[in-house]
């Protein structure tokens, strides 16, 4: 009997999430569970981690939570403990927590706008990386996936911090992909494009309502098909580049962003 007969792609698998209570990591989580996983799930908002441990217990699953800022790396530490000390290590790590950042001109830009920004979507993502290593290596091999963004691959005006980060996070993920494949541990990037996640309310607050719905048009224009995406359709690229099906894929920053990184402009 496969992984597949017996309860999912996911079966017997240990994987812990940061940014869990909402959006994409919240999707993703209920995937990965209907598929078979036990989790770890860490984010500032403790009540939606309650939440989301509940339904996944509605699946027969495990849920341990962790709530606090990434940032704070012993928060990061606790949760890979957590893993090891309830599921005896981990088979996989999405790195999804992060935030979206001032939206104005270059040189407008503060220094501790900067330093938040890293702290929190870039070094938690190198560190738990890292320290997921011995976890997987210890188990025979793992799956990392990092969430980017489409603003990785291309700018986006305006945003420049945000893109920084996510565009060094495809990096660190091509490097870490060179160093842990001998270990049988694939480390992948995820560029979502548009959805509708608490990453655009944050751009609401900045923009305001009239700003925001004009960004939104721009960016439905630019996407090739013309909408928004959803969040089930990136938990389900999550859960494909988590699991044994892709086995053989490794360092890639895969868009899955309704073709707005190759959009030129045009509806």
């Amino acid at each position: 009997m496969d992984r597949m007969e017996a309860g999912g792609r996911f079966a017997g698998k240990a994987v812990l999430i940061t940014g869990a209570a909402s959006g994409i990591g919240r999707g993703a989580a209920l995937r990965l569970a209907a598929e078979g996983a036990d989790l770890v799930a860490i984010d500032l908002d403790a009540a939606g981690l309650e939440d989301l441990a509940k339904a996944v217990a509605a699946l027969g699953r495990r849920c341990e939570t962790r709530a606090g800022d990434v940032s704070d790396l012993a928060v990061v530490q606790a949760a890979l403990d957590t893993a090891k000390a309830a599921y005896g290590g981990l088979d996989g790590l999405l790195n999804n927590a992060g935030i979206g950042g001032p939206m104005r001109r270059f040189e407008t830009l503060e220094t501790d706008e900067f330093d938040r920004m890293v702290a929190v979507n870039l070094r938690p993502v190198w560190y738990a990386t890292a320290k997921a290593h011995p976890l997987m290596a210890a188990r025979g091999g793992g799956a990392i996936l990092n969430v980017a963004s489409m603003a990785g691959l291309r700018p986006n005006r305006n945003h420049a911090l945000y893109g920084m980060t996510k565009a060094a996070i495809i990096s660190l993920t091509q490097h870490a992909a060179m160093d842990y494949a001998g270990d049988n541990i694939r480390v992948n990037a995820l560029c979502p494009g548009p959805v509708e996640t608490p990453i655009f309310e944050q751009m609401r607050a900045e923009l305001g309502q009239a700003g925001y719905e004009a960004a939104t048009r721009r960016i439905t224009q630019r996407t090739l098909m013309n909408r928004f995406g959803t969040v089930d359709e990136q938990a389900a690229a999550v859960a494909w580049l988590l699991s044994d099906e892709a086995a053989f894929v490794t360092g890639v920053a895969m868009p899955v962003d309704g073709g707005w990184s190759i959009s030129d402009g045009r509806a």
